[in-house]
């Protein structure tokens, strides 16, 4: 039986529409299959940064080097390891913050490339890459480079970074600025002492006022205070009903974990009341070893200079801390509300740098 024209026509376009379907699907999935391959070499083609623990603990050398005109920071940052101890070598020559290393290194270890945003080199100056503009990080293992970065702009994108050897800008994921882009102060080792303070046997606080002489006993601090010959007249004396033994214990854990406001590194003794100190705090142990402070003229604001008698470096301690050794009698007495138990800011002065103030 003949097909009429109507049916012919409805049968064209239902194999038009099964046609188009298969073409529209075939298509689809050569574009897929064509994105996997992109992908995956793309992917491919990104670097990869891989430094791993072993790689980190063969690291003997540290440098950065940060682009000119920032101010604040250093041109150039050098960190040597002897033996299991870091140590600043430039731009002076002191101990180390260990912790801050710690936290760079293990930053490294949490680098990776995200994304090409260039595949050449005429980009480096507008993403803040090149040699003039970059963080400059270089990590060496004897005459091995375990990293040789550039870090640029920050972005959503991740850090635009340069890495030495390989024409391109990319994107990095897991880079945290703070780490590499400190100050001189925030390279050094900022502690003046550690002890515990549980351990005290013995304070004694010699300034112009006088000496003070706490004990402890049965685990109860004792005072004393002898007044200076030519001491100020309004200067009192240690009234045994007024003494407040916790006082002591302040006076200690001002001492305890003492770190330095900053460093006198172009000043002499003679220069900031060191050769003949204001103040000198003894703290002595029960195994007999002795912490030992010296005080001298104020530094910037409140701060004081001080150093330890058996040490060339200067140091500039919080008002907290000096003004225990600077004290008069009244201030180790009951109801003595003088605002000196909290450093400025909190535990300022306590905290190792790094850690918020």
């Amino acid at each position: 039986m003949a097909l009429s024209t109507d049916k012919k026509l409805y049968i064209a376009v239902g194999v038009l529409v099964v046609l188009g379907g298969a073409l529209y699907f075939q298509k689809k999935q050569a574009k897929e299959e064509a994105a996997t391959y992109s992908l995956a070499g793309r992917e491919k083609e990104l670097p990869k940064l891989d430094i791993k623990d072993a790689d980190i603990k063969k690291v003997d050398t540290i440098t950065i080097a940060q682009p000119p005109g920032d101010a604040g920071k250093p041109a150039q940052v050098v960190l040597k390891k002897n033996g299991k101890t870091w140590e600043l070598d430039k731009p002076v020559s002191a101990k180390a913050n260990q912790s801050n290393i710690k936290s760079l290194l293990d930053n490294v270890k949490d680098l990776e490339v995200s994304e090409v945003i260039d595949d050449g080199t005429k980009s480096y100056d507008k993403f803040s890459v090149s040699d003039s503009k970059a963080v400059h990080v270089v990590l060496d293992a004897g005459k091995t480079k375990v990293a040789d970065l550039y870090f640029g702009e920050s972005g959503s994108r991740g850090e635009m970074t340069r890495i030495a050897g390989k024409d391109g800008v990319y994107a990095v994921q897991g880079y945290s600025s703070f780490m590499y882009s400190r100050d001189t102060k925030g390279w050094r080792d900022l502690t003046i002492f550690k002890f515990d303070d549980k351990k005290a046997k013995e304070v004694e606080v010699d300034n112009e006022n006088g000496t003070f002489t706490f004990a402890k006993k049965d685990d109860k601090w004792t005072g004393k205070f002898k007044k200076a010959s030519g001491a100020d007249k309004k200067v009192g004396k240690l009234d045994p009903d007024k003494f407040e033994p916790s006082k002591v214990g302040d006076l200690l854990r001002a001492y305890k974990a003492l770190n330095a406001d900053g460093f006198g590194d172009d000043k002499k003794p003679a220069d900031v009341g060191l050769t003949e100190p204001k103040a000198t705090v003894t703290v002595t142990m029960a195994d007999g070893g002795k912490k030992v402070l010296l005080v001298g003229d104020k530094a910037e604001g409140s701060s004081h200079w001080a150093k330890k008698p058996d040490e060339a470096q200067l140091y500039s301690i919080s008002s907290w801390a000096a003004d225990w050794a600077t004290a008069e009698p009244k201030k180790f007495e009951k109801g003595n509300n003088d605002k000196s138990k909290a450093p400025p800011g909190g535990m300022h002065g306590m905290m190792p740098h790094g850690m918020p103030h």
